[in-house]
């Protein structure tokens, strides 16, 4: 009997990520979000068992505030340096880009982290 799990589940096998094109992988290593479940559709039933697997699954979310915060930090410390390529009227834009580049990652520990800080709550 083929039962077939959701894809939230069915991602948490290697072997299944493995099988994956390499740019839905490279999402998958970013998206932090991607191995939990809606728990904000469907009957009460199904939105509570949602809810209760996305609560064992926070422990992942920490890997991703990890990861997050480490892209942050790079691109925070590649600022400086992409301001000194910028005295080159043709890589102006770089140091805005390295900058954007920081605030998004922030943003998305921040989002990561209040997630975590959340999904603790009982």
């Amino acid at each position: 009997m083929d039962t077939k799990l959701p894809e939230s589940e069915a991602l948490l096998a290697r072997e299944v990520r493995a099988r994956l094109p390499l740019w839905r992988q490279v999402l998958l290593y970013l998206h932090p979000f991607a191995f939990f479940k809606d728990a904000s559709r469907g009957p009460a039933r199904m939105r509570e068992r949602a809810l209760s697997y996305n609560r064992a699954m926070r422990w992942m979310l920490v890997l991703y505030l990890r990861r997050w915060l480490l892209i942050a930090g790079t691109l925070f410390t590649g600022i400086a340096p992409a301001e000194a390529l910028a005295a080159q009227p043709s890589l102006v834009i770089v140091p805005a880009a390295v900058a954007i580049g920081f605030c998004i990652a922030v943003t998305v520990a921040f989002c990561i982290a209040a997630a975590y800080l959340l999904l603790g709550k009982s």
